[in-house]
């Protein structure tokens, strides 16, 4: 590349969106019919494009394109997949669950129906209550947007016949989990948070697929930022979802019903998508965990985003245990088909000998960008500082540089925006019911050339090729999950949403890499703001290495925070 940013602006990315109002109400709504207006709006479309695209026109270096980051396994890393039968699963859990004071954990499930101390049927019914009392309390909850009770209180009654017969699928039998609004799911249709209701899937998708096969019991659909282009949650048509612990503040997005649902103890866990943090965003700002596995991990057949390249499904979960749990049930079951070396991919539950063998977290070697972290609101940057690298890591941290951050965030957005917004039928068949920021989104994306894109695609080549150069020095890099606090939810973005670029970005701080470049990265909670607002921790690791995350994040639960009790909290 011939022309980079002087180093010590490398970290000044806030240069993207200086001086850009938020927009909310009204205005917002006419700004958004302005631009696709033939003739009127070419000013607005123009403005826009040049505002957020000019940056990726100084990239010019001669990279190959990278346009699916898959990075294949290394051979000695490689496993045959294992039979992850119920044995295994109920002694790993025993062994790795950090007990909660609040949340009922998989574990907890299994054990209440194993011992007879409750039913799948009684406990299926008291949720059902609980995300009805969540709706009926103001402001309404508003995780989940779908729910069948017929057929979920079938599948309930099916589950406990083969507990009372003892003849459970997994430990996951009769145990009840949200799917994003993203992922398919027999009998319900799939918006992508729209207003315009689907025709109803005949099929699951492959990871809701292999869920139910072992007796996991899918209790609705969750709520979701429109299309996934947003980072609030604020939704106009489903409405917006809250955050448990401040109702007041947002959720983080796009998989926001499932992050709150998780954090309001009515679902142990949850599957969401995540293309720029969209699993990680809402985990972290709700106070729970939640992760990204590498790219490829699980096939995307069934989902929204089968197409794109920096789209991954994840999960969301209460503490560590549950996250490996599932991460490691789908492992074995749906690798990717894109990728025909998935068979043999690396194991990731942090327990196998074969992986982690003699795991010691004193020598684990962290890796921070203090001058990245610098970016963070005071509260946040002090509380990772003094709380986490200087009292739990202590000399275990050393400093690393990410160089071309600035090139990195345009080459995502590009990515991101041309590959969520490229379906031309939505905005043609439903754009007079899209809300107006999706539609200024799809303006700005109108604008991306094909060559843009191309240079987005070497520019990913490039972070890729220095991830592995930082990964040769240090086995994880940590961060705040965010550079800010949830922000508070202002009266006129219910109705009309907000275009607030200094709080996408800012959201966006950190996660966005482990998209743009296929990484495994997960969020765990760190403790609360002053006001009581959750901060979250995120860790990425080397491609393949779930194992290592999962390792070091239990350690780290062990030794940060205990979640706390949610304000609004529905759990059995």
């Amino acid at each position: 590349m011939e022309k980079l940013p002087p180093e010590e602006e490398a970290c000044d990315i806030f240069k993207l969106v200086k001086n850009v109002p938020v927009f909310q109400g009204l205005f917002l709504r006419f700004l958004a019919w302005l631009a696709h207006k033939t003739i009127l709006g070419y000013p607005i479309r123009s403005y826009l494009a040049k505002h957020n695209l000019k940056p990726i026109e100084e990239m010019n270096h001669s990279e190959a394109l990278t346009f699916y980051p898959f990075i294949s396994p290394n051979e000695e890393n490689s496993a045959p997949l294992l039979e992850f039968n119920i044995d295994r699963q109920t002694q790993f859990l025993q062994k790795e669950s950090n007990k909660s004071e609040h949340y009922k954990s998989i574990y907890d499930y299994y054990c209440l129906y194993r011992s007879s101390k409750a039913t799948p049927v009684d406990l299926i019914k008291s949720i059902l209550k609980k995300i009805k009392q969540a709706d009926e309390a103001e402001p309404k909850l508003n995780c989940f947007t779908q729910i069948r009770a017929d057929t979920v209180m079938k599948a309930a009654e099916r589950s406990q016949q083969r507990h009372e017969e003892r003849k459970p699928l997994s430990v996951l039998d009769g145990v009840p989990f949200g799917v994003k609004d993203e992922i398919n799911v027999a009998g319900y249709s799939t918006n992508g948070g729209r207003k315009k209701v689907q025709p109803l899937n005949e099929h699951d998708s492959d990871i809701v697929r292999v869920l139910q096969s072992m007796g996991a019991i899918v209790i609705g659909i969750t709520n979701m930022h429109e299309m996934g282009m947003g980072v609030t949650g604020i939704n106009i048509h489903n409405g917006t979802t809250r955050n448990p612990h401040d109702t007041s503040h947002v959720t983080g997005g796009s998989s926001s019903g499932s992050a709150a649902a998780v954090a309001a103890g009515i679902v142990p866990f949850a599957l969401g998508t995540d293309g720029g943090g969209s699993v990680r965003i809402p985990a972290s700002f709700c106070g729970v965990f939640g992760i990204k596995p590498t790219f490829g991990r699980w096939s995307p057949r069934g989902t929204l985003t089968m197409k794109s390249t920096v789209t991954h499904s994840g999960v969301i979960a209460t503490n560590i245990a549950d996250i490996a749990l599932v991460t490691g049930i789908l492992n074995n079951a749906v690798p990717d088909p894109r990728f025909f070396t998935l068979k043999n991919q690396p194991l990731s539950l942090y327990h196998n000998p074969s992986t982690t063998p003699n795991f010691d977290f004193n020598r684990v070697k962290f890796g921070t960008y203090s001058d990245y972290v610098d970016g963070c609101q005071a509260e946040l940057k002090d509380y990772f500082f003094n709380n986490v690298l200087t009292s739990i890591i202590g000399k275990g941290w050393q400093e690393v540089k990410i160089p071309e951050l600035y090139f990195a965030k345009i080459a995502h957005m590009v990515l991101i925006t041309s590959e969520t917004a490229n379906e031309k039928s939505i905005l043609e068949e439903e754009g007079k019911h899209l809300s107006p920021s999706t539609l200024i989104m799809f303006a700005v994306c109108s604008r991306i050339t094909f060559e843009q894109y191309m240079k987005a695609s070497a520019q990913k080549t490039r972070m890729i090729r220095i991830f592995r150069e930082i990964f040769e020095k240090v086995d994880v890099i940590i961060t705040p999950t965010n550079a800010c606090l949830p922000k508070m939810i202002h009266p006129n973005s219910l109705a009309f949403g907000e275009l607030d670029q200094m709080n996408l970005l800012k959201t966006m701080w950190f996660v966005y890499l482990a998209n743009l470049c296929g990484l495994p990265a997960l969020t765990l909670n760190m403790g609360y703001s002053k006001s009581g607002l959750p901060m979250g921790l995120m860790i990425m690791a080397p491609w393949w290495q779930e194992d290592k995350l999962f390792a070091i994040a239990n350690v780290l639960e062990s030794k940060l925070p205990k979640l706390k009790k949610p304000l609004r909290f529905y759990g059995i």
